[in-house]
């Protein structure tokens, strides 16, 4: 005779079962912000950020349930991965085998996006000393990449040397670059988005989408094939340097206590930045569609995968990481590991991927993301 299970047993597995189900509806509100646009619905946008959190834990409900008696309880976790499975595969990319080929050539378009974060300009004396600049521009140099595209770049506004700009297309062998302010520092100093191109750039134009927030437009014909490129970099959560060390003490648990009032700023931050990039990725959705030719995107949005921003961005388009990365893809080297807020996507009817790597490197807070693309005949 089976010997039934005690009271205490039987709380725990209640617990469990009721905290299953919490988690399936945590996983549910993930799944809702990655569509309903938080311009509309207040707070929807911050349940994105959790987004990995939920499918991790949903999962290791599944592994609990099925090494305990009760493994057909494992379904209620499973039935809800299954039904997020396009969350699921937004997040996590499986390319653990096959090629991964990095090498440029002709009939190739092999691209890098890096947020530079002022090239060492917000810490100059840091900077100096790690030879960040230096490092940023050798990093280029040895990847070779055909287009570049870094956000954060600045420009002395009486500056007629352009050595920064000089050295890179020298050094890497870049044909032309165009610059464009989104952002100044004091008043000498502007700051903005740049790109390099080894290929003629034809029909250039720059998008206002906010306040200070633009997008820009390049048509490059590669390998015979008229592709249309944009480059992005979408309104930021403004944390400032209070704001992070806050996020440092949390994160090196230097503080037990989570302290309301400093909590505030963050949420309120948070769900005003979600609804200025909501509208920001209906502009941005808007003309790209209107491309007569294949499309490639990249940028810092500024927002995660399976955010009501990206899946408004991507419309349809391939994405980079998920076709050729591993695992998270973290791209912003601060804070959390889940931080893969640097996007490529790419139009599969112009361009097929056959390369992928984002690799930490420190001299900025982003890590550089790195494609490299085959051009359909």
């Amino acid at each position: 005779m089976e010997k039934k299970p005690g009271t205490f047993s039987r709380l725990i597995g209640h617990t469990l079962i009721i905290l299953n189900v919490c988690a399936v509806l945590w996983l549910g509100v993930c799944y809702l912000a990655s569509f309903v646009s938080p311009a509309h619905y207040r707070y929807i946008g911050i349940a994105s950020l959790t987004t990995p959190f939920a499918i991790m834990v949903n999962i290791g409900f599944v592994f609990a349930w099925l090494v305990s008696r009760k493994k057909v309880r494992a379904l209620i976790s499973v039935m809800s991965l299954a039904l997020c499975y396009k969350l699921v595969f937004t997040v996590f990319a499986v390319n653990y085998f096959g090629d991964n080929n990095l090498e440029a050539g002709p009939g190739r378009l092999k691209i890098m996006h890096w947020n530079i974060h002022g090239m060492g300009l917000y810490d100059k004396k840091r900077s100096a000393q790690k030879g960040d600049k230096d490092a940023i521009i050798e990093t280029i140099r040895k990847e070779n990449p055909d287009v570049l595209v870094m956000p954060e770049y600045y420009m002395y506004r009486d500056s007629s040397s352009k050595v920064n700009e000089k050295k890179i297309l020298q050094s890497c062998g870049f044909k032309e670059y165009h610059f464009d302010v989104d952002n100044t520092l004091g008043t000498h100093v502007v700051l903005g988005t740049v790109f390099f191109s080894k290929y003629p750039v034809a029909d250039y134009k720059v998008y206002p989408l906010g306040n200070w927030i633009i997008m820009q437009q390049a048509d490059m014909q590669v390998a015979g094939k008229m592709i249309r490129m944009f480059f992005l970099h979408l309104f930021s959560f403004n944390i400032n340097d209070y704001d992070r060390a806050y996020l440092h003490e949390v994160k090196e648990r230097t503080t037990d206590v989570v302290e309301i009032e400093r909590t505030k700023p963050f949420i309120w931050k948070f769900n005003r930045s979600f609804a200025i990039r909501a509208l920001e990725a209906d502009s941005v959705a808007a003309i790209v569609k209107a491309s007569p030719y294949p499309v490639f995107i990249c940028g810092d949005f500024n927002d995660l995968p399976a955010s009501y921003t990206y899946t408004t961005i991507r419309d349809g388009l391939k994405d980079a990481f998920l076709e050729r990365g591993r695992g998270l893809g973290r791209t912003y080297n601060q804070i959390l590991f889940t931080l893969r807020i640097d996007h490529m996507f790419y139009d599969p009817a112009g361009l097929r991927i056959i390369g992928y790597k984002c690799p930490t490197n420190y001299a900025s807070d982003h890590n550089p993301v790195i494609a490299n693309f085959e051009v359909v005949e």
